[in-house]
Order: C-alpha cells, then sequence, then structure tokens
C-alpha cells in the first residue's frame, strides 16, 4: 500500500515538474475561454462567434510567451469542462478541480454577453484568473466590447489589452537606444522623446507592435530604422550616424577691369510709354469735317447749275451783271469756298491719317521683358567708364 501511495506521488511529481519543463519555466495556465451568457434575449450567433473569436485571441496571447505564463497543450472550452466536472457555477473549487485536470497552476476563463440597453449596443465581457493551487481570484475585470470590436482585428486587438491587465504585464516594452555620438534627438513615429545622453537614452512604455525609431543630430545624416516592441521586453537597439561631408566655400569672382582705354558700360535708356494715340481722334475729326465740306461743296455746285440761266457762265458774274445772275453767282462763290475748306481739310485729314496710323506704326518701339508693355525710346544714356575717368553720352531718338 504504501508503494503504491508513493508510486503516485512520484507520478505527480513528475507530471508537475514535467509541466514545468515544457512550459520553459513559466506557470502552466488553461484558457478556458468565454461562456456565452443567455440574459433572457437569447443567444444568437454572432454572440456565439465573438465568444469564439476572443478565446482564440487570448489564446494567441498566452502563446506569445511575453507574460508569466505559457499555455497546456490541452484547449478544452469551458462549457464543455463545466459539464463534465458538474459545476453549475464558476466556484472557485469546482474551476480549481478543472485546472488541476488539466495540469495547470492557472485557469482562465469568462463569460459574454450581449447588452441591448446601450446606445448603441455592445457586449459585456467578464474575465477571471484563478490560481488552482489557492484556490483563489488572482485578478478581474469587467470590459465593454462594441459590436464592430468582434470582426476583423478587433478580438485581437481587445484580448492583447484583456490578457496584459489580467496577468499583469506592463503595457508596452522598452527601448534601449545607444547610437556613435554623445547628443542627438530619439524620435519615435516622428514624435520627439528625448536627447542622447552620453549616446544613450532608454524609452520606457513603448506600444506593442512595429515603430519607425529616428535620430537627428548636428553635422550627421538622419539615422532611420524598424524596430518591433514586445510588452513586458526589453528592446537594445544599436544606432550608426554617418558624419555629413563637409562642403568648401565658394570664394566669389572678382570681375575683371575693362581694357586700358576702352570705354566700357551699359546703356541706360529713358523711356516713355506711348500712351493713347491723339492723331486717331483728330483723323476721324477731320474726316467727318471733310465729308462735311465735299457735301457743302456739291451743294451749293449743284444750285449754281440749277438757278442759272441757260447760256450763263461764271465771267458773268461781278459788278455789272444780270440781276437774273445773283442768285447763281451767290451758290457759285459759295462752292468756291466749299473746294477751299475741302482742300485745306483734306491735307488735315491726310496729315492725320498719317501720323495716327503710318508714323506710328513705323516709329521704334521695344517691348519690355517683365511686363510686355510697349515702350518708345527717346532718350538714351550710355555711362562711359575708362582708366582715366569718367562720363556719359547722350541719344535722343526721334
Amino acid at each position: 500500500m504504501i508503494r503504491v501511495l508513493s508510486s503516485a506521488c512520484v507520478v505527480l511529481l513528475l507530471l508537475a515538474v514535467g509541466g514545468r519543463a515544457w512550459a520553459g519555466g513559466k506557470t502552466p495556465i488553461a484558457i478556458l475561454g468565454l461562456e456565452v451568457y443567455d440574459n433572457g434575449s437569447g443567444i444568437d450567433p454572432e454572440t456565439t462567434k465573438a465568444a469564439k473569436e476572443i478565446t482564440v485571441a487570448l489564446r494567441d496571447r498566452a502563446k506569445a510567451g511575453t507574460g508569466p505564463y505559457a499555455p497546456v497543450t490541452s484547449e478544452k472550452e469551458l462549457i464543455d469542462e463545466k459539464l463534465l466536472n458538474n459545476c453549475d457555477t464558476e466556484a472557485a473549487v469546482c474551476m480549481a478541480a478543472i485546472g488541476t485536470e488539466l495540469q495547470a497552476e492557472a485557469v482562465l476563463y469568462g463569460k459574454i454577453e450581449k447588452v441591448t440597453q446601450t446606445n448603441p449596443p455592445s457586449y459585456r465581457v467578464s474575465l477571471k484568473l484563478l490560481n488552482v493551487n489557492r484556490k483563489q481570484l488572482v485578478s478581474s475585470t469587467v470590459e465593454t466590447l462594441p459590436l464592430a470590436g468582434a470582426t476583423g482585428t478587433g478580438p485581437s486587438t481587445y484580448a492583447k489589452a484583456w490578457y496584459a491587465k489580467l496577468v499583469g504585464i506592463n503595457t508596452g516594452g522598452t527601448v534601449v537606444v545607444k547610437a556613435n555620438i554623445d547628443r542627438g534627438t530619439v524620435m519615435l513615429d516622428e514624435e520627439a522623446k528625448g536627447n542622447l545622453a552620453s549616446g544613450t537614452l532608454t524609452l520606457s512604455n513603448v506600444p506593442e507592435g512595429r515603430h519607425t525609431l529616428a535620430i537627428e543630430a548636428k553635422d550627421y545624416q538622419r539615422y532611420e530604422a524598424s524596430i518591433t516592441v514586445r510588452n513586458g521586453e526589453t528592446l537594445p537597439h544599436n544606432a550608426t550616424l554617418s558624419e555629413m561631408s563637409k562642403r568648401t566655400a565658394k570664394t566669389p569672382k572678382t570681375p575683371k577691369p575693362p581694357p586700358t582705354g576702352e570705354p566700357s558700360g551699359k546703356e541706360a535708356t529713358v523711356a516713355t510709354t506711348s500712351g493713347s494715340n491723339i492723331w486717331k481722334p483728330v483723323f476721324i475729326g477731320t474726316a467727318v469735317l471733310e465729308a462735311g465740306a465735299i457735301g457743302f461743296t456739291y451743294y451749293e455746285y449743284s444750285r449754281a447749275n440749277a438757278t442759272a440761266p441757260p447760256g450763263s457762265n461764271d465771267g458773268q458774274c461781278g459788278g455789272n451783271m444780270d440781276p437774273k445772275l445773283t442768285e447763281p453767282c451767290h451758290h457759285n462763290d459759295l462752292n468756291k469756298v466749299g473746294w477751299v475748306v475741302s482742300s485745306v481739310v483734306g491735307a488735315a485729314l491726310v496729315g492725320s491719317f498719317y501720323m495716327a496710323f503710318i508714323r506710328d506704326r513705323g516709329h521704334t518701339e521695344t517691348q519690355t521683358a517683365s511686363g510686355g508693355h510697349r515702350k518708345r525710346r527717346e532718350l538714351a544714356i550710355t555711362p562711359v567708364i575708362t582708366p582715366d575717368g569718367g562720363g556719359a553720352t547722350l541719344r535722343f531718338d526721334w
């Protein structure tokens, strides 16, 4: 009898030691997961799926090995183990018995229920961590899960935070930066986190995941690298910055002096804008006046011919002229005046046309490079510089 008991104790001891050895020195834990709780509204497929997704995510967190626990090989479901062990409730004694059967020293379990009274509706998740040997709760938490958080990457994200809270993992990791320079600004995801002191800086509570680490320092090229941080771990990172190449200052060139005896300079132009062409309105006015003069001359010529007796002529107009020639001679005199006025105004018309359209178009004009305005060069000033003195020349353009 004594031998049988001794053998049984040895077996139990070997199992315990073997469990610890398999767990790599960490406490073996059984993740029983979540049970769907019926609050009277029934159990819908979405809630059941959410319970399975979160259970898988919790087991993945335990397998990551970032905390003090390591998962057991058996992945039993909470509801099945409660039925097999006749556990109507989640009493500590009954849950500890399940943990002993699974060769675990800790058990993580809980329940999920859909809450429709909130706006928007959500899930209430209750989680507990039990110490099997002491049959006592180590920690517990009640969390709210949005309905949208139960799909996609949501379960993994929430399970990561909940697991860390239950097992006591510090959220985030530590990064120890060592560089080959004494001073510099350390940036994480383009956010300044501190300055190097003797080439070293320690970053604490860095969120788990991938980050971009950068270092900026005077006279050195920017350093940048991608790092991966895990909760509860310290990540050493060695950075080597390259020194910038020194730029040689350029000496300004000295302008060459002008050859002896040869004047040099640049023409400076004093120009006035052409402005409005006053000859165009003059041309229009003379054209109207010329048309009126021609019309008046033709009218008087017609009246002189219409009132003149047959066989009369201009030579009969004078001091002792026939009274019948008074009216035609008067119209004839006005006709002569009209011809004189038409000739004078015609000459002015031709002259204004030349000034408005021909002379102004043919005049030398310059186009400025900056504004595109047309300018007429009227006065040019050219500075003249020689070894013996200086001066200027003037040129008028007409």
